[in-house]
């Protein structure tokens, strides 16, 4: 799969829409359909890292935004499993009403069914391993809601152990060195926190 050059965001649309245009609905879809606390607790912090690996690599900013956007938007539809495969047909219905380019389409798809560390499909573009780089990055910020989130673990042992097990996935699934540098002091003192508690455990 090719990584596409986005260097004019005229360039990457077809129809009378812009990318401006479509980045404000498709905010307002998400926005609007997920719960407030996924919203704000994991897809605004994974388009704020998205964005910024995109700058690092000379990646066009919007197209990971909207990438961003959408990675679960299968989860958000109908459920967390195999949400990486029901998110590629919703976020193709998405793009298509808006008129993206099918270029851009293919690699945003292509992110959304790669962007997931527990199965075995590689991001082979380099709009997907910043997807599947700042997915994990969002963990990292938001360390005390998978606590919130996992309550249903009934004790607190077993919610500490996924939340543990969690963040150390989330490391081994940054595959780009600048993520790595970007988390790595947050990550660092994560591990300092969950260390000294484990002793309990």
């Amino acid at each position: 799969m090719k990584n596409i050059n986005t260097t004019k965001s005229s360039l990457l649309l077809k129809g009378h829409f812009c990318m401006n245009k479509i980045l404000n609905k498709v905010r307002y879809l998400v926005k609007d359909q997920f719960e407030e606390t996924n919203w704000k607790y994991h897809i605004v912090p994974c388009i704020k890292y998205a964005k910024k690996l995109a700058k690092i690599f000379k990646i066009n900013e919007e197209v990971a935004e909207l990438a961003a956007l959408l990675h679960d938007i299968g989860r958000l539809k109908f459920g967390k499993r195999d949400h990486h495969i029901t998110g590629v047909v919703e976020a193709e219905k998405i793009l298509k009403k808006y008129k993206v380019s099918q270029n851009i389409i293919d690699d945003i798809l292509h992110a959304i069914e790669s962007h997931r560390g527990s199965i075995n499909i590689s991001p082979k573009t380099m709009l997907a391993k910043i997807i599947a780089n700042a997915d994990a990055m969002a963990h990292f910020d938001m360390l005390p809601i998978f606590f919130y989130w996992r309550a249903d673990k009934k004790t607190f042992e077993k919610t500490f152990l996924w939340v543990d097990n969690k963040m150390k996935r989330g490391w081994k699934k940054m595959t780009l060195p600048e993520a790595q540098e970007i988390m790595k002091k947050k990550y660092e003192s994560i591990r300092l926190l969950l260390d000294s508690v484990r002793g309990y455990i």
